[in-house]
């Protein structure tokens, strides 16, 4: 995780929180509740609505400094792992999730290892999320960031799968409809900015050229939302692949 450059307290801080419905969805839809992984689970974004819906959740990542801030859980096992070989038995897990994670992964070695340890009716889901929707003349200056972070200046063929909401990610497994489900959070500004200054983009187009580009936009946005303090409704698409074993 360290190539992400961001602050781990900051992450932990200002990552929005996934909707219980999503979790009651993938509960809907395995056939035994008892035996999750949480692969690349960061500081526990998603572990805590996974915990909530079933039995035992092992939560992986290969940054020991992320999983030591995610909450302590009675059903919850957090491991230190890279993604491509996870230490549990073969035919183990009834889910596998990766929470806006796959697209960081070694996708050939990663899918060979949760073939492995996939049950043979088990479920392997993926999401991400990209850019939010708030108010037009918010949404513009946000997206004068993400113009130039996700532009060919500043390439990265990991963030492009997600740039391409996941469309375009190798996903080989057979293919479960799933409903549209979303992210809705009520930030004030202080707290859309600490979201913002974790982007990944963000923090390698700064290295790459010396510019903060949430600096250049920040008077426009203390301008465009008014009172700092009042919170807004803030929206995701979540981007959901799910499937089985072929």
């Amino acid at each position: 995780m360290n190539k992400f450059l961001y602050n781990t307290t900051q992450y932990t801080h200002y990552r929005p929180q996934y909707p219980n419905d999503l979790f009651k969805y993938l509960r809907s839809i395995v056939n035994d509740n008892k035996y999750v992984l949480d692969c690349g689970a960061g500081s526990g974004q998603a572990t805590q609505g996974l915990s909530k819906n079933f039995k035992y959740i092992i939560a992986t990542d290969i940054s020991l400094e992320l999983l030591s801030k995610a909450p302590s859980l009675s059903n919850v096992l957090y491991v230190q792992s890279v993604a491509e070989k996870i230490p549990v038995r073969s035919q183990s897990m009834d889910l596998i999730c990766i929470a806006q994670a796959l697209h960081w992964f070694p996708l050939n070695k990663f899918y060979d290892e949760m073939t492995r340890i996939l049950k043979p009716k088990g479920v392997i889901t993926a999401w991400c999320y990209n850019q939010s929707v708030i108010e037009k003349n918010i949404d513009f200056l946000i997206n004068k960031i993400y113009l130039k972070i996700s532009g060919s200046q500043n390439p990265s063929c990991e963030r492009q799968y997600l740039y391409e909401q996941y469309q375009t990610i190798p996903f080989p497994f057979h293919r479960i409809n799933t409903p549209n489900f979303k992210i809705e959070m009520h930030w004030n500004l202080v707290q859309l900015l600490g979201y913002i200054s974790t982007w990944p983009g963000l923090l390698e187009y700064q290295k790459r050229f010396g510019v903060n580009l949430l600096d250049e936009v920040k008077d426009d946005l203390f301008l465009a939302w008014g009172d700092p303090l009042i919170e807004k409704c803030i929206t995701w698409p979540i981007y959901l692949l799910m499937g089985q074993l072929i």
